[in-house]
């Protein structure tokens, strides 16, 4: 998406052109705040890098001075001091600054996987709220017609008004889920077009299964990202060994002094180095602060690496079980779908009651439904084992 894109997208949230899946997700990633906060972060990373590539490690500083005594006694001084690197330390500091910027990167990655992982559980409660809504609707229709019909039967003598009754309760029962089915797409699509901008669902929402790869962890972004973590504060612990003092100082002094009044000014040039000392009261709180942070990146890293491998073999099998439970569920709706064809017969011909009907009735709606929420459980099995192996829309 390009950068005009991206700014119709944030004048206009609720802008209802269809999109596709990678389409949605870059709005999302565009409005995402912890995004747009990581890319403001390259920037500073970068910033580091370039202040770690200077000559010295900080800017110099100038002094001035003067002093008088008696007897017209005056002097003048000039002072240019600069710090400078200690040995290995703007090495250490590139590698830091290099550091930064990686995890930078594979920070922003992670999170466009885990906003990818949103929007899938987004469009997966928009869609089943879709298919309940239709499933309402279709079912309010089939009952007012056959309200319609038992009218016109008890109006002909062939059925009691207990029945007309009946059938018209069913219908608006009918009417009210069409209700709650409605309000509920209705929460569904304002948690999408919060999420994304878009009104309208995307045309690939149901997504094909991408083939599985032998090392599909080692490249998972957020695998990824937890290693340059590691990488990350490695680096700062080895910036902290290299500066185990604070940075030298070298100063050059011009100074003009005169003794006494009316004779000339007497220039020299002093050349002056500072070594601040080294000491376990300043080292041992920053040596303690980078190892440590090192170990908790190696603990996270353990640890996304233990929840990535679960959260695969859970997605594995959750699709397993989805195939075939909507298999089974095809099975039931052709067997209460018979059933019902069966009964109607009966009820056409008098020979049942609009109650066995109504049942009968029920439980095809109930297994349309249940197959209907298979399939859709089923693309979102798949789209939960695509997010499991890191793979984007």
């Amino acid at each position: 998406m390009n950068a005009n894109a991206l700014i119709l997208l944030l004048l206009l949230p609720g802008l209802s052109a269809a999109a596709t899946l990678r389409e949605a997700l870059d709005a999302a990633s565009a409005r995402a705040p912890l995004l747009r906060g990581l890319e403001a972060g390259r920037e500073e990373a970068a910033a580091h890098r370039d202040a770690a590539d200077r000559l010295f490690p900080g800017m110099p500083a100038l002094g001035l001075g003067q002093r008088e005594g008696e007897g017209g006694k005056r002097e003048f001084e000039l002072e240019l001091a600069t710090p400078l690197w200690l040995p290995g330390q703007r090495q250490a500091s590139l590698a830091l600054a290099d550091a930064r910027i990686e995890e930078n990167s594979a920070a922003q990655a992670a999170r466009r996987w885990a906003l990818a992982g949103e929007l899938r559980n987004a469009l997966a409660t928009a869609l089943a709220a879709r298919a309940d809504l239709d499933l309402a609707r279709a079912r309010l229709e089939n009952d007012k017609q056959l309200a319609d019909e038992v009218a016109r039967r008890v109006a002909a003598g062939d059925l009691a008004r207990a029945d007309l009754l009946l059938a018209r309760g069913e219908a608006l029962a009918s009417e009210n889920a069409v209700l709650e089915a409605d309000s509920r797409l209705a929460r569904a699509l304002r948690d999408y077009r919060v999420l994304t901008g878009f009104s309208a669902l995307p045309t690939d929402a149901a997504e094909t299964l991408a083939p599985p790869a032998a090392d599909v962890l080692e490249r998972h972004p957020a695998l990824d990202s937890a290693r340059h973590g590691v990488e990350l504060a490695r680096a700062g612990l080895e910036l902290a060994r290299r500066a185990r003092r604070d940075a030298p100082e070298l100063g050059v002094q011009l100074q003009s002094a005169r003794d006494t009044s009316g004779v000339d000014f007497r220039n020299s040039v002093r050349v002056g180095l500072r070594i601040p000392f080294s000491g376990e009261a300043r080292n041992r709180p920053l040596l303690a602060a980078a190892n440590g942070d090192l170990i908790r990146a190696e603990a996270e890293l353990a640890r996304t690496l233990a929840e990535l491998e679960s959260e695969l073999t859970a997605a594995q099998a959750e699709l397993a079980n989805a195939e075939r439970a909507r298999e089974l569920a095809s099975a039931r709706r052709q067997g209460a779908a018979e059933r019902l064809r069966l009964m109607r017969r009966g009820f056409d011909l008098g020979e049942l009651p609009l109650s066995q009907l109504l049942l009968a009735r029920g439980l095809a709606n109930e297994a349309e439904a249940v197959e209907t929420r298979g399939g859709l459980l089923l693309a979102a099995a798949r789209a939960r084992l695509n997010q499991a192996r890191g793979v984007l829309p």
